[in-house]
């Protein structure tokens, strides 16, 4: 469990502290408030590869996750400095997630170093013709350093670096706490979900996911990996019908729900970050969704980080919240002068606040 997270000098935020986190943290602000930076700085810091992190939160921003080799200093320090707060790279970025128990803390810090020595030129390109074919060497390109340091471990640096055929860094070392991030701008594939699956069947550990979308959707009887158009992908055997059918192409809520599910099922004392988790479901389901996400963040000691726009998405948490106050939080992000805040409410005054119809968001 994370019960604090600070952060410094990344995206967003200049400094920033969260207190009393929770088994289920509720995050509401307006847009541009930091909500998405938020859960970026939980999802960077749960693993020593946050290199290659960087670039999966540029496909969830849906800035494109191609790496176009940069080709002089700027263009390599480009692939880095939105990392940083207003583009300020002299500073180190910091990002301290607290742990109960302490072995579950890890610290993420990302800077430019001196360059040490040389770099090959070009980056990709072929040298301009000289009658000598070897490549060009030239000193002073920047160097970005991520350490990934886990309570109790030692620190685990990682330096990309470029080279004629693109970035290459240090994967030997992948140790983690896990953690998957649901948003709709980057849906998990039908191979993602055919494998968590898989994992999960083979270890007779599926019920609770077809519990869950049996109660929420009752036509659905049971879940099988089989394939369409020679690709493996989870099937639904559907009540009154001889033929399955790919959950895809049940429903998009159906297929969010099940990725969700194996999400928690798979990540077992993990991190669970859902972004804007009313898309894809009708309000009507919302009180009972939140209810077995919370029996599943609980059965699997799973911790949930949820963002929503939607007023009917938290007044349909009430009925879950009531009587489990001590296990949720609410966190309001906001846009200020010097960068963004975030408040960390109880869930007290969430449940307060819901029973007087006071708005939260």
């Amino acid at each position: 469990m994370i019960e604090q997270i600070n952060v410094t000098n990344f995206r967003c935020f200049k400094h920033l502290e969260v207190p009393n986190l929770k088994r289920v943290n509720l995050i509401v602000g307006e847009n541009s408030s930091g909500k998405s930076a938020f859960l970026e700085s939980v999802f960077i810091s749960s693993g020593s590869l946050a290199p290659t992190v960087v670039f999966q939160m540029r496909g969830i921003r849906r800035m494109g996750n191609q790496i176009v080799v940069p080709t002089d200093a700027q263009a390599y320090r480009g692939l880095w400095e939105d990392l940083f707060y207003n583009f300020e790279y002299d500073e180190k970025i910091s990002i301290k997630l607290t742990g109960n128990p302490n072995s579950d803390t890890r610290h993420l810090s990302v800077q430019y170093i001196k360059p040490v020595g040389s770099q090959e030129l070009p980056f990709g390109k072929q040298p301009p013709s000289s009658g000598n074919s070897m490549p060009q060497q030239i000193s002073g390109i920047p160097q970005v350093e991520f350490t990934w340091k886990r309570a109790g471990h030692p620190a685990i640096v990682s330096t990309p670096k470029i080279t004629s055929s693109g970035l290459q860094y240090d994967s030997s070392r992948i140790d983690f706490f896990p953690c998957i991030w649901f948003t709709p701008g980057a849906h998990e594939t039908t191979d993602d979900n055919a494998k968590r699956f898989s994992e999960l069947d083979k270890k007779g550990e599926i019920a609770a996911v077809l519990r869950v979308l049996n109660h929420e959707f009752p036509y659905i009887e049971s879940l099988s990996i089989d394939y369409h158009a020679g690709v493996p992908m989870v099937f639904a055997g559907l009540k009154g019908k001889q033929r399955k059918l790919p959950i895809p192409l049940v429903s998009d809520g159906v297929n969010r729900l099940l990725g969700i599910c194996l999400g928690l099922a798979n990540f077992k004392g993990g991190t669970i970050l859902i972004d804007q988790l009313e898309d894809g479901f009708h309000h009507k389901l919302l009180p009972s969704i939140w209810n077995s996400l919370y029996a599943l963040a609980k059965e699997f000691k799973v911790q949930l980080f949820v963002s929503t726009h939607s007023s009917e998405c938290i007044r349909a948490m009430r009925p879950v919240l009531e009587g489990h106050e001590s296990e949720f939080s609410l966190l309001r992000a906001s846009r200020r002068d010097d960068g963004c805040a975030i408040d960390s409410l109880p869930g007290s005054y969430l449940e307060s606040a819901l029973e007087q119809d006071f708005e939260v968001r």
